[in-house]
């Protein structure tokens, strides 16, 4: 199985202590001055060579997201199974992309790599990509990937698309607005995960009880459910 995490990148320390490999990774950015998106991908021979540190690659996590979205598929499954897992960088320190950025780690992620499983603890109000967000994760699916996205307090994308999987939390269900697709509730409100270089507990949201319900189908293998909705 090939499965994928598009978030802010990775702690290569946490690589290192938990006996983690990468299959391939990319980071995705976009120059709004020069109209400019610049992609650097990463073959696996880069990525040991920087899990080794001789070599230098533009997947280092600077937030601690999506390191804490890695460390509770790693917590939650155990033991690792064998995948083949692939990184996808599009935020910055704050946790900020701009959309075509993930249209962009989408195609990568689901066309050119072909992930079976992907991981989106994200979500966007701006709705100007839709369109060729919509016929990336319909072709995905199409050819049986699952994708599970964070749901979010209002409609967001792609959490609202027919084709994704929209995860939420016992607190969003408290407080969801009106018009939100939510298809799977995970009922834990504290996770066990890594940030900051430790492991804590921490409140659930969303975006962890999306990395929950993707821990579930590595361990489970994907709810017949899950597929009827996606179809």
């Amino acid at each position: 199985m090939k499965l994928g995490i598009i978030d802010s990148g990775v702690d290569v320390n946490f690589l290192r202590e938990h006996g983690l490999h990468l299959a391939g990774g990319a980071r995705f950015t976009l120059d709004l001055g020069a109209r400019v998106l610049e992609t650097h991908s990463y073959d696996r021979e880069e990525l040991e060579a920087w899990r080794a540190g001789t070599h230098t690659v533009e997947l280092h996590d600077e937030h601690g997201h999506g390191t804490a979205v890695l460390s509770i598929l790693h917590d939650q499954v155990r033991p690792w199974p064998d995948v083949e897992l692939y990184v996808a960088r599009i935020f910055d320190q704050e946790v900020r992309a701009h959309s075509l950025c993930l249209v962009e780690a989408l195609r990568w992620m689901l066309d050119e790599v072909g992930v079976d499983l992907l991981n989106l603890s994200l979500g966007t109000t701006y709705r100007a990509m839709e369109a060729p967000m919509r016929e990336v994760l319909e072709r995905a699916v199409a050819r049986g990937a699952v994708i599970a996205c964070a749901a979010g307090g209002v409609p967001t994308l792609p959490a609202q698309l027919d084709s994704v999987v929209s995860v939420g939390d016992p607190s969003l269900m408290e407080g969801l607005g009106a018009g939100v697709k939510v298809d799977h509730v995970v009922p834990q409100r504290h996770v066990k995960l890594y940030m900051g270089g430790r492991w804590c507990e921490s409140p659930m949201t969303t975006s962890f009880a999306c990395a929950v319900a993707v821990a579930g189908v590595l361990r489970d293998g994907c709810p017949p459910a899950w597929r009827r909705e996606q179809r």
